[in-house]
Parts: C-alpha cells; structure tokens; sequence
C-alpha cells in the first residue's frame, strides 16, 4: 500500500470499529483533504429539483471540515465514547431530519410545493427573458420560509394551500406585525418581504389549476413606508477609514480584508462581485479585470491609471497564486499566547464570502466609532464612489456603466449629497 494512502485505510477501519460497536445507522465518511490534509465529513440531505417542469426529490452532498483534526492527530479523535463519529452521527442525523421537514413538498394542495415551484421558476415564468440570479434566490427563500414558519407554527391549517384564499390577508398582517413588534424587522424589510410574498401569492393565482385562487389577495394592506437612514461615509469618515488602511494594511489579520476594501472604494463594486472575482478574468496585459454582476452581465474595470498601481501589484500578488478566485476562502486562526491572529488557507478552488467581508467591515466599523449598523454598511463605500465619480465627472451616463445599474435613474438613487464645504452655494447679489 502507497505510503500516503496510510493515513486513510487506517482512518476507515476505525471510522467502521465505531460504527459497528455504537450500532450507528446514518450514513456519512470520512476523508482527507488532499491539499491540507484536515479531515472532511462528507454526507447527504434530501432535497428536491425540476425535472421537465415537475418538482422531484434528490440527494444533495456536503461537506464539512473538522479543521482540528487531520492526517497527524485524527486517531485520538476517534476512540472510546468520545469519538467523533458518535458526535457526527447525531449532527448528521439532525441535518438530515432539518433538511426532510424543510424540503418535503408534497403536491399541488402543499404550501410548501408551492413555495419550492415559486423559487424554481425557469425561462417564461419570470418577469424577464433569463434565469433568477442567486442572490434573488437566496433573498425569496429567506422570505418565504420565514413567513413558512410562522404560518405553520400558528396556524396548522396553513400548510394545505386552498386556506390561504380566505386567509391569506389575514395572516400576512398578523405575521409582519410580529415580526416588527419583535423588531426582527425594519420598515424596509418589510416592504421587501410584503412584496416577495405579493409576488408569491400572484404566481399562485396564475398557475393554480385545482381552484379558484384569487389574484392580489393583499391589495387591501398599507405596508409603512420605509424611513431610509443608509447614508454614503462622510469626509471625516473617509479620512478614518484611510488612517486604518495606512496603519493596519501589512496586519495578517487585516491584509486581505483592507485589499478587498480598497477595491470597493476605487471602484464601487457590490460585494457580491468584489468577492467572486475569477483569476481567469484578470486580464493582465490591459491592466483590467471582468466584473459579473447582477444577471450575469459583465463589465470591464480598467487599472491603468498611474493611482492604480499600488492596487494593481496587489491583485498580481493575488493573481500569481494558483486559486481559482482572487480572494479565496480563508479562515482567521488564534494564537492566544502571542495574541496574535492571522488569516490562514482554507479552499483554493472557493470564493470568500459575502458575510467576511461584511463581518469584517462592522469589525472595523465599530473599531472607528464610524455610525453604526443600518446607516453605514459596506454598501455605503458604493454609494460614495458613485456620488464622488459623478462630481468628479459629472457623466451619469459613464458611472452607470462602471457600476454596473441599468439605468441612470439607478445611479441618481445612489448619489448622495454633492455640497462639500469649500463649494459655493451662494450668489453674488451685489450687496
């Protein structure tokens, strides 16, 4: 047996010695990461796709890294009553129940079926001529299975769908006043959730074919208009968060996330994009990059500007890796002894998330004493580069098309206030 094949026939026969003496049932393994070599459990959930327009069941895989344990340790971890097995057997059962209560969706009398054919509308089912992008996806799902939920946790007779006709109005209205007493919510989300679930409600209405399901059953509602607080980061703002990158830029634990931020304030990217960057879209030659954005539309970001080039021998340093993503997934790991923390490797071949960065912009953001959650987000960086590029150039048209909005009306949307203290706002009346 090849030496590096060692580690894992060993791995199994004691994964199985546990399996066989705790009579464990469920069905999961064991390997090792080829390239770190920290153990992965690997298992399935019940889940459901669209086959040729109807909803059917399917196993989806996953896989979770136990990052303590690998190819040098794992054998304590799997002896006696405190193996690991034991414990990810239960994880894994857990998950498996969570996964069959979630994703059960029945026929066209279940809520739940018509939630899961809602979210898996294909061409002619939508608005436009092209697929639901992930992000929209994720953001009715969340939506949707909130308002799933409530209306099944209080109201059983929710779960078949004919209820909703006479009830529907009525359980909406008790569900987001919940919601906003509990302060779950804010008026904006609320509107985005009313409008979501409007939406559900109307496919219902047009693709029912087992009763008579009225259109717009929410038509009678007054959702509160949102207060809109989000503002763009003031000049004084901007000069602290300049003062961090100065001071923290060579920091391992900030390196990656202050490189990520200075791309956002050069060019306005939403977070999505800066974060799914693709190594194979970096044109080196041109001095460019290839943004995806929303709908899978794709537009060039130049870097050749003589301010650029500080930016651009950061994105080689990351582009002369051998990572699929620009910025791939890492993790933070803790040195309690020297206090230290850095960022170490995680999966070459995945992009970092959403969430890092946006955890580590309130991490900085609490560190400045920066205003706060709901007003200053990392999207504000967007909404300043938009304001300051459009002062700069006074071309909509243009900053349109760098970000990446539709239209121009977008672009006014985002801009913010253009009065700086040095313009002039008065007129010269003679006296």
């Amino acid at each position: 047996m090849k030496s590096k094949n060692k580690e894992l026939f060993e791995l199994k026969k004691l994964f199985n010695q546990v399996r066989e003496k705790e009579n464990i049932s469920e069905k999961f393994s064991y390997r090792f990461d080829s390239r770190t070599g920290r153990l992965i459990l690997c298992y399935s959930v019940p889940t459901s796709i669209r086959v040729n327009g109807v909803l059917k069941p399917k196993q989806k895989k996953i896989e979770k890294y136990r990052s303590e344990i690998d190819k040098t340790n794992f054998k304590r971890y799997f002896t006696g009553r405190t193996s690991i097995v034991i414990d990810d057997s239960k994880f894994v059962r857990e998950e498996q129940n969570r996964y069959s209560n979630n994703h059960y969706v029945g026929d066209e009398h279940d809520f739940k079926w018509w939630i899961e054919s809602y979210l898996s509308r294909t061409f002619g089912q939508t608005k436009t001529l092209k697929p639901l992008s992930d992000s929209t996806i994720k953001s009715y799902r969340n939506h949707l299975n909130q308002y799933y939920d409530y209306l099944t946790e209080n109201f059983k007779e929710s779960e078949t769908m004919s209820y909703h006709i006479d009830n529907g109005y009525v359980w909406f209205e008790k569900y987001y006043t919940h919601q906003y007493e509990k302060n779950n919510w804010s008026p904006t989300t609320i509107g985005i959730s009313f409008r979501t679930i409007r939406g559900f409600y109307n496919y219902v209405s047009d693709r029912n074919t087992q009763y008579d399901f009225p259109r717009d059953i929410l038509r009678k509602l007054k959702i509160p208009k949102a207060q809109n607080k989000r503002d763009s980061i003031n000049p004084h703002e901007f000069n602290l968060i300049m003062d961090f990158i100065t001071k923290n830029k060579k920091d391992p634990f900030w390196n990656k996330f202050i490189i990520l931020l200075r791309l956002q304030l050069k060019t306005g990217m939403r977070v999505g994009e800066l974060v799914n960057i693709r190594t194979r879209n970096v044109d080196i030659e041109n001095k460019r990059i290839m943004i995806v954005g929303k709908g899978d539309k794709s537009r060039w970001q130049n870097f050749g500007q003589k301010h650029d080039k500080e930016m651009w021998e950061d994105i080689m340093e990351k582009y002369n890796s051998d990572a699929l993503f620009l910025f791939y997934k890492t993790r933070v790991q803790e040195y309690p002894k020297s206090s230290q923390r850095i960022e170490i490797d995680v999966d070459l071949n995945s992009p970092t998330t959403e969430s890092y960065y946006v955890q580590r912009f309130g991490q900085m953001r609490d560190l400045l004493g920066i205003r706060g959650k709901g007003i200053i987000t990392s999207h504000s960086l967007r909404r300043y580069f938009i304001t300051e590029f459009v002062k700069k150039t006074g071309n909509r048209d243009l900053v349109r098309q760098i970000v990446g909005h539709e239209t121009t009306r977008m672009t006014d949307y985002y801009v913010g206030n253009m009065i700086s203290p040095t313009d002039e706002t008065t007129l010269d009346i003679g006296v």
